[in-house]
């Protein structure tokens, strides 16, 4: 036995087949992976991050600088490790829980709970068992010493045995109860989805891709293993990269569903402010953010739509495999589009060598001359079963309800359709007048107008007296003083009166409607009113008490809630089944947010979405493009965002259906560009089909091969 070993005996010396002589620990079957993983969790971080990286060519020597600069990191992680391990007791209750309010009653006495199971179990442990043998284990109070006492950094052999211990003993089952089930709130908790929570947690030990259908909640596991971590005092620190259309949602779901006070990093604003962070792929990967990224010391990186990641050449994927992370979870439909090396190389990202080298997994999983199909798929699955989780809809037996959308299509009166054509036509005139730099100013106020009149006019007048009062006096200020008078001279709404008539055609009904501007909601709470109901309103201007007891009104006796986009976030209101779209958002993913709140698991009735638009405008070709083209409103929820990354890197859907308008006079024109439009997302859903396509033919081998294996 070396001598570096022997400093790290303890009591008598006992013999292992795998590791020689080593340390005497006391045994009590108890749930210590979370005690452990913070008393080592230097050692865990360091071995899952700091790896050796395979592959077929030999790595290049690190330069002077960024290895004095790797080392300030380690020693600095050092001293701060030693600080937060004196600061646990090893012998109580799992480690302190994160820095926010103090948890709810339940949480309290799940944590009691846990702590009284320990110590009772505890009690009857008797016996010796070593590291390969020991389903729980537990150290001697002098076996932490060394530990808690090691204010410097170590080097060689001793830094060596450590984390060797560190990562063995993290391989130590628990997790066998999860706190954080009776911590969430507004969620239906599916088996199939705690199952896979349970499966990071102990076995995949908080690394692994959440390769789920598209529909059966990877968010939700995602935020349940966040929880979990955070209950237990593992993780500290969390960043969330995904999709800027996706960033809002993520950020309302975590913090309604799971407590977790999760924050959208803005531009200039440093990534250490805050200790839960959400942010978009695409800004992280950055030079300019990246490295400070990696100093911030996040302990746990979740990965919205990581299929992205699928190109170890990308900007994308090198950022992540640089990162020094103790929990890393890739969620992703799709894991697999062109070909079986994507799949290897997102493993890669969680467990260098588990594949091998790609040479390696050419020879032993693709077929020669395809790289698309694996062979020997029994194998492959039980190589990746140690970092992938993938549930299929036809595994759960769950079944979505049917979707039934219904288009009504107004006609404006007069006074309206002249308030809209001379807005549009004011936008128009304005952007191809403008200079470059003064289009840019203009761009956003136009664009907002535009949408706020395919909203109602009441909206879009209010826009106008404001930019009247910035421009008083001049050209434009004449122009846009004539345009609030007219608005100001309309009577009529038609499609306020249209939904007053669904709402008395439907009197036994709960109806959700949907509009993206507080002046809509207003104008249509008034009008509502004067019509006899009793409507529940609900915008982003509600504290959380006000939103809750909105939605409790709209559960019990009410039966019509108004609400802005904040109630497309992370409410589930399955108990309703009918939404009405009084505008449409030019974002599809929008849409399909709002629709989300009544089509999801848990929804027991079919669904009727009614989407209303008026003829001519912007609204009735995004509608035309959607719905009638590539039947949006058939796909599964999750499934549109695929489409929409199929069809391009520009600016988005928003900004396009924006410049074909503003670019085009006539309709014929216009016509024309909206079709080409529609043709190139036809194209789009076409190829995401084949991918979704492809994924199957994959993983269903492989699905068979799991039942096989667990048989």
């Amino acid at each position: 036995m070396s001598t570096a070993y022997q400093k790290y005996e303890i009591g008598a010396k006992v013999y292992h087949e795998d590791y020689g002589e080593g340390m005497v620990v006391e045994v009590r079957p108890r749930q210590f992976f979370d005690i452990l993983e913070v008393a080592f969790a230097d050692g865990v971080k360091r071995l899952n991050s700091n790896h050796p990286k395979i592959s077929d060519t030999p790595p290049q020597a690190a330069t002077p600088s960024k290895t004095a600069a790797k080392s300030r990191r380690s020693r600095k992680a050092h001293r701060d490790g030693a600080r937060r391990r004196r600061s646990v007791d090893a012998s109580t209750a799992p480690g302190p829980a994160i820095d926010e309010p103090e948890l709810e009653t339940e949480e309290n006495a799940a944590s009691d709970e846990l702590a009284a199971d320990v110590d009772a179990a505890g009690e009857e442990a008797e016996g010796i068992a070593y590291f390969s043998d020991s389903e729980v284990l537990r150290f001697e109070e002098t076996s932490l010493a060394p530990f808690r006492d090691a204010d410097t950094p170590l080097d060689g052999d001793d830094a060596f045995i450590r984390h060797i211990f560190a990562e063995k003993l993290s391989l130590t089952r628990g997790f066998e109860k999860l706190l954080c089930l009776p911590a969430v709130r507004d969620l239906e908790q599916y088996d199939f989805q705690i199952q896979a929570v349970l499966r990071v947690l102990r076995n995949l030990r908080g690394r692994a891709i959440l390769a789920d259908e598209v529909g059966l909640g990877k968010t939700i596991e995602a935020g349940l293993i966040l929880k979990e971590y955070a209950l237990r005092g593992l993780v500290r620190r969390a960043l969330v990269l995904t999709p800027v259309s996706l960033m809002s949602q993520w950020r309302e779901e975590l913090r309604h569903k799971f407590d977790l006070p999760f924050e959208i990093h803005s531009r200039g604003q440093r990534w250490d402010s805050y200790p839960w962070m959400i942010a978009s792929l695409d800004t992280a990967k950055t030079e300019k953010n990246r490295d400070e990224i990696g100093e911030a010391g996040f302990d746990i990186l979740v990965v919205d739509e990581a299929h992205r990641l699928r190109n170890h050449l990308t900007q994308g994927w090198r950022f992540v495999d640089a990162l020094s992370l103790k929990y890393l979870l890739l969620l992703t439909a799709t894991p697999v589009q062109n070909d079986l090396r994507e799949l290897y190389n997102l493993v890669t990202l969680l467990r260098p060598g588990t594949l091998g080298t790609y040479r390696e997994f050419r020879k032993q999983f693709m077929v020669r001359g395809d790289k698309r199909l694996p062979k020997d798929p029994t194998k492959l699955a039980a190589t990746l079963s140690e970092v992938m989780i993938r549930t299929s809809r036809s595994s759960t037996s769950l079944t979505f309800p049917r979707r039934e959308v219904r288009i009504q299509e107004f006609r404006m009166s007069d006074e309206e359709r002249k308030l809209y054509d001379g807005t549009s036509r004011f936008v128009r005139e304005v952007l191809t007048d403008a200079d470059l730099q003064d289009r840019s100013r203009w761009h956003l106020l136009l664009l907002l107008l535009q949408k706020e009149m395919g909203s109602s006019a009441p909206a879009a007048v209010r826009t106008l007296e404001r930019a009247g009062r910035v421009f008083h006096g001049s050209a434009v200020g004449k122009k846009i003083d004539k345009l609030v008078q007219i608005g100001h001279a309309i009577e009529t709404h038609a499609k306020r009166d249209g939904l007053l008539d669904l709402l008395r055609d439907e009197p036994d009904e709960k109806f959700i409607v949907f509009t993206q501007f507080r002046t809509t909601l207003e104008f249509l709470e008034s009008g509502i009113r004067e019509a006899g109901f009793e409507p529940v309103v609900f915008y982003g201007g509600l504290t959380p008490a006000e939103k809750d007891r909105a939605i409790e009104a709209f559960r019990g006796k009410k039966r019509i809630l108004i609400s802005t986009e904040a109630g497309g976030e992370g409410r589930n209101l399955q108990f309703c089944r009918t939404v009405v779209n009084y505008d449409l958002p030019w974002n599809p993913m929008r849409i399909e947010q709002r629709i989300g709140r009544v089509h999801r698991l848990g929804q027991t009735r079919d669904t009727l979405i009614w989407n209303f638009t008026a003829r001519d405008t912007v609204e009735d070709y995004v509608l035309a493009i959607l719905h009638q083209k590539i039947q949006m409103f058939e796909l599964v929820i999750g499934e549109m965002d695929m489409v929409l990354g199929q069809w391009s890197d520009r600016d988005g859907f928003e900004q396009e259906v924006f410049r074909i308008w503003t670019e085009h006079r006539t309709a014929r024109e216009r016509q024309q560009a909206y079709s080409e439009l529609a043709e190139d997302l036809m194209l789009a859903r076409t190829r995401y089909e084949r991918i979704r396509q492809y994924d199957d033919r994959i993983f269903t081998p492989m699905n068979k091969a799991h039942l096989e294996l667990a048989r």
